[in-house]
């Protein structure tokens, strides 16, 4: 069994050896960059986002369009305030 793990390495570390922190997200893991030994941001691997239109819906429901987009185009706006 694979298990991920997670690095932690200051900001310089992290500049200095990228390639090498970039190849351990590439095999699963993630690695907390640090300031000053204080975490700022996280370094994980894209993969294969996560199909979230099928997450607790019935396989018969099909999504036609945008779901992360406004459902009425910008321009129509102005008749929601009527």
């Amino acid at each position: 069994m694979f298990h991920a793990m997670t690095h932690t390495a200051n900001i310089a570390l992290v500049k200095n050896q990228f390639s090498h922190f970039i190849a351990k997200v590439q095999n699963g893991d993630s690695v907390v960059v640090c300031a000053r030994n204080k975490p700022v941001a996280k370094i994980i691997s894209i993969g294969t986002p996560e199909n979230r239109t099928q997450v607790g819906f019935d396989p018969g429901v099909e999504i036609f369009g945008e779901l992360e987009g406004p459902f009425i185009p910008t321009d129509q706006w102005k008749m929601l305030a009527d």
